[in-house]
């Protein structure tokens, strides 16, 4: 992530001086330092690698491109069950990093207060806690009544409960290197919602559910769109994304004996 142009022009775009110099160019000075000294680089998705380049000169690079989702057939739900003539389950998904600019969860807050004022039934789950959420200036209190907050949860079947049936994920980083959290809605077999970025592209393909970031507008209209589109197109949807999963993920382990063989010439 120290290796976004995109979210570099955000710290500056919104002023973010102290943080950009944490954040980014602090950190980005250190992986820096140690990239270039460095002839093999194991990286998750291949947009790392495209990142990287826009800010040194990787020639010389050997880069091995891993896998780190276990597809095992047993973690891959069938797609669930959606009614939209019921209420909504908008699901986010977050750390107790919530607050760093490259989560921009103000997406997701403008947007809900927009579905809200449309009328539509829905409850937010969500991973911060309610004390949590009370230091953050820029969440609405209005929607603490539809909010129910988990705070950030470790336990796996807590976190599986969530995928339930009428679930819609919706993601809202900037840049991500993989997004678990995506990923894991994606076998549990709900909707998921990501920006219209590259690294959505590379890593879940370009048959997605997605928006234009900073728009709220996109993104209530790719929710009200996905509200009007037959089960069964849904149903196809969430087969798609995990096939597509599963042969992007599965495309990783070829690079294995690509990296050993490198390893091993340059050792000999």
């Amino acid at each position: 992530m120290f290796y976004s142009k995109s979210l570099d022009k955000y710290y500056l775009k919104s002023y973010q001086i102290i943080a950009w110099l944490k954040q980014i160019f602090f950190k980005g000075a250190i992986y820096r330092f140690m990239m270039e000294r460095s002839s093999h680089v194991e990286i998750q998705s291949p947009h790392v690698k495209n990142c990287v380049s826009d800010f040194m000169d990787i020639n010389d690079k050997f880069f091995y491109t891993k896998s780190d989702i276990d597809l095992d057939e047993s973690l891959f739900s069938d797609p669930k069950k959606y009614d939209f003539s019921k209420k909504i389950n908008f699901l986010y998904i977050v750390g107790p990093h919530f607050k760093l600019p490259h989560k921009n969860m103000i997406d997701f807050i403008t947007a809900m207060e927009a579905i809200d004022n449309r009328g539509i039934e829905f409850e937010i789950n969500i991973t911060v806690s309610k004390d949590q959420i009370k230091k953050y200036d820029l969440w609405n209190r209005s929607l603490n009544s539809k909010t129910i907050f988990h705070g950030y949860l470790t336990d796996k079947e807590e976190i599986n409960k969530l995928f339930c049936d009428n679930t819609i994920l919706i993601s809202t980083s900037i840049i991500e290197t993989l997004g678990l959290h995506v990923i894991e809605g994606i076998k549990n077999g709900i909707i998921t919602i990501v920006p219209d970025e590259d690294y959505a592209h590379s890593v879940y393909g370009r048959k997605i559910f997605k928006y234009d970031l900073f728009n709220k507008d996109s993104l209530v209209n790719t929710i009200e769109n996905i509200i009007n589109i037959d089960k069964v197109d849904l149903y196809n949807y969430i087969i798609y994304q995990q096939q597509y999963l599963k042969k992007n993920e599965m495309d990783k382990y070829k690079n294995i004996l690509e990296v050993f063989n490198e390893v091993l010439n340059v050792q000999e």
